[in-house]
């Protein structure tokens, strides 16, 4: 349930490639109108969604409310988790605006921001998982947040195509086509995994996803029994294989009919551990956005949030 004074929408206008800056005039009253005499905060710079989350909690705001893609989501949880709250103390909800969405997929709210808060006024709240990815290792080490899906492989370089096409196609078809000239250009990489302590072995792999969630680029369910509230993270391993045989592997990718083939292994784990073997392309992928490189380590952290608003059911309508 939302409470205004508590609550604060952080906006991102470069989100939907600009589309949310154009339309803020437009969108600030209906927002309002819909959820209350919240407070928003706009983003003035790249990155600047992060910092304006952190000093809302720091403010003792309890609800924090995405307006923007998974980028911008990535954002939000990385600000909160920044202040160190207690698990559960912070509410998160998604306001969705960006191109891909991956993560309001599993929602049972409308996919525009609008319809979105009227679904969020008095809506249920869940225990919400996030990712923890550590980059790097001794005094390099990083450390970063999720809240959908990390990746790493040819994802980072189709987020990279993705991002820089001028095509003004929806999430999916941007997507679908990135993925199609990554698989032109990707160089595999010999990567050793260890789940939960157990060496998986060493694949030559095309893609690696671990996910909290089901979707990634644009509509791909590429972790397709992820819950985001289970205190598990579900891994997918592509192997790689010839380019035309991968080619086959696009368009399954979006049912999630990649699961089973014999050279996809899928796994659960709390803790997944990646180091790269040889050369090849290990940069990591966090919710769309390009972040670090193996090694890594992953992990979950169970309901270390609270997720506003009811999950989708595999009778909903078609995403």
């Amino acid at each position: 349930m939302i409470d205004p004074p508590s609550t604060t929408v952080l906006v991102n206008p470069a989100a939907g490639r600009g589309k949310v800056g154009r339309a803020w005039a437009e969108l600030e009253p209906a927002l309002r109108a819909a959820l209350g005499e919240v407070q928003f905060a706009v983003s003035d710079r790249p990155g600047g969604v992060e910092a304006l989350a952190r000093a809302a909690v720091a403010r003792g705001k309890t609800t924090l409310l995405s307006l923007g893609g998974d980028g911008t989501h990535n954002e939000v949880v990385n600000g909160v988790m920044a202040t160190a709250p207690p698990p559960g103390e912070v509410t998160f909800g998604v306001l969705p605006a960006g191109t891909g969405g991956d993560f309001a997929r599993i929602l049972a709210a409308p996919r525009d921001p609008i319809g979105a808060a009227r679904a969020l006024v008095g809506a249920p709240t869940a225990p919400l998982d996030l990712g923890r990815v550590t980059s790097g290792a001794g005094h390099a080490a990083r450390t970063r947040y999720f809240v959908n899906m990390a990746t790493f492989g040819m994802s980072g370089l189709v987020s990279a195509l993705a991002k820089r096409s001028r095509a003004a196609f929806g999430g999916r078809a941007t997507y679908f086509l990135a993925a199609v000239r990554g698989l032109l250009r990707y160089q595999p990489s010999r990567v050793r995994l260890t789940a939960d302590g157990a060496l998986l072995g060493e694949q030559m792999v095309n893609t690696v996803a671990l996910g909290n969630a089901p979707y990634c680029g644009g509509g791909m369910r590429m972790t397709p029994d992820a819950l985001p509230g289970d205190g598990w993270l579900d891994g997918v391993v592509v192997e790689q294989r010839p380019r035309l045989r991968m080619l086959t592997l696009a368009s399954a990718v979006y049912t999630g009919a990649h699961v089973g083939r014999e050279f996809v292994r899928t796994f659960r784990a709390r803790r997944v551990e990646a180091e790269l073997v040889g050369s090849g392309d290990a940069a990591l992928d966090l919710d769309g956005e390009t972040w670090g490189s193996l090694p890594a380590t992953f992990e979950v952290v169970p309901g270390a949030l609270k997720l506003l608003g009811a999950l989708r059911t595999s009778s909903s309508a078609s995403l």
